[in-house]
């Protein structure tokens, strides 16, 4: 059935990589995402709709990964209205982020709100712009958009964000150049474990406001891009990986 296809597709979408448990930090609140890997992360509806989140909540997360599968999507009703309101704020987000939305739901985009004529006439209108973006995320031409997070730099100007996050093909000679640079701090045109973990650290800086980056994370990131094993990273080694567009799990902790 439809929910074994898109765990299916989870589970194709992250291969060779662990699915983790994860917490996003925004605004001094956590966020439990439960299921993650590469990039994408899967939740069931009720987790993100049919709770206290809020639009600050679901920045995070789109700004976290490029891919979200979203598990049973019900008919919505005026008998829900603040879950309505939700999922209207989280396609929005989703949306304005370009991140790719998979989902399973009870019905198709213009028929999942059911509201009688005459009522809820601003929530009806608001998810008819939902309904037209859930369409519109479904078409080949919003699938092939980069995910657009929102971008932080340094006080030098490097980006890391986007380095984290854009596509390999969108990551020019001067990024990697500068990025480079700025972390391989000794110039012996090598990285160190010690000099990943401050670009890591820097990297989760920006995106969640901590710099908490654990060793197996850490260890992680050192072993998918030092292909060679010998303790090192060279500069081939490291524009190899950031051109392969796995560079978007580095900053899921």
């Amino acid at each position: 059935d439809c929910e074994h296809e898109i765990d299916a597709f989870f589970d194709t979408l992250g291969k060779g990589f662990r699915v983790k448990t994860v917490t996003l930090v925004t605004q001094g609140r956590e966020i439990k995402v439960k299921a993650t890997h590469a990039g994408v992360a899967s939740f069931d509806f009720d987790e993100l709709c049919d709770r206290p989140n809020s639009a600050a909540d679901f920045i995070a997360i789109a700004r976290a990964f490029h891919t979200v599968i979203l598990h049973n999507i019900p008919l919505l009703s005026m008998d829900n209205l603040p879950v309505v309101r939700r999922f209207i704020t989280l396609v929005d987000v989703l949306y304005d982020h370009q991140v790719k939305l998979l989902a399973t739901a009870a019905a198709e985009p213009f028929r999942l709100f059911q509201a009688e004529k005459g009522a809820a006439q601003d929530e009806a209108f608001a998810f008819d712009r939902t309904a037209s973006r859930l369409s519109d995320m479904m078409s080949e031409e919003y699938k092939t958009k980069g995910h657009r997070p929102s971008v932080s730099s340094t006080d030098d100007g490097v980006d890391l964000c986007g380095l984290a996050e854009i596509h390999a093909q969108d990551i020019s000679d001067e990024d990697i150049a500068r990025i480079w640079d700025k972390y391989d701090t000794d110039k012996n045109g090598l990285l160190s474990k010690s000099e990943l973990h401050q670009m890591l650290q820097d990297m989760s800086q920006l995106k969640k406001g901590h710099r908490n980056v654990g060793d197996l994370t850490l260890e992680d990131a050192f072993s998918s891009i030092d292909k060679d094993g010998n303790g090192n990273i060279t500069r081939k080694e490291f524009v190899q990986y950031a051109r392969s567009g796995k560079v978007s799990v580095w900053y899921i902790i």
